[in-house]
């Protein structure tokens, strides 16, 4: 089984782009490594091929890394530098149009797809972000739909869990996770992909 994350830099995590089989110190770290714990007989392998400051036109671009290593999953993890970047202007129509033919994309190596909703936690003015957010992600639910992919709502979700719990503690700058928030990821992810396990 052959799983390859790849977006933005929460998904990198500081890995070195020198080393192919560098996981970075993020949420892909965490999860590779429970997964050899749950599943110590099956032979795993984890790609890591996220670039900090990536858009989504940007992984876009480089889908291919991503698709010549014939993964089993691919776990795309995109969107936030749209909306931060763009703010109120970003259109939704573009990233739409971006998003589903990155997912197209990644659907031609044969795998399986699991998206990861883009995210922004209410720390600092990050709230601003949250009408652009919105548009990204009602758009990344209808591609999800759409094309027959799963999707883990981690803004939901995160919202959710921030309403008793101080949200700093998983973002401490709104977006990118602390080691506490890249647990959680990590747990989310291995939910779903226990079910192809």
């Amino acid at each position: 089984m052959k799983i390859v994350f790849i977006g933005d830099s929460i998904t990198d995590s500081g890995r070195d782009r020198e080393n192919g089989r560098d996981l970075g110190e993020g949420y892909v770290k965490i999860a590779a490594g429970k997964l050899r714990l749950l599943y110590p007989e099956a032979e795993i392998e984890v790609v890591n091929r996220g670039v900090s400051g990536d858009r989504v036109a940007d992984v876009l671009a480089r889908a291919e890394e991503a698709v010549k290593e014939e993964p089993d999953i691919t776990v795309l993890q995109v969107g936030v530098n749209d909306v931060w970047q763009a703010g109120e202007k970003l259109s939704a129509e573009a990233f739409e149009r971006d998003y589903c033919a990155l997912v197209r994309a990644l659907k031609k190596a044969g795998g399986r797809v699991i998206l990861l909703q883009p995210y922004v936690l209410k720390v600092g003015d990050k709230s601003r972000l949250r009408p652009a957010l919105a548009k990204a992600n009602a758009a990344v639910g209808k591609i999800a739909e759409e094309e027959g992919v799963r999707l883990i709502p981690l803004d939901e979700i995160f919202t959710g869990v921030s309403q008793d719990i101080d949200p700093a503690l998983f973002a401490a700058d709104g977006v990118h996770p602390t080691h506490r928030g890249c647990r959680y990821i990590a747990d989310l992810v291995i939910k779903e992909l226990k079910k192809d396990l």
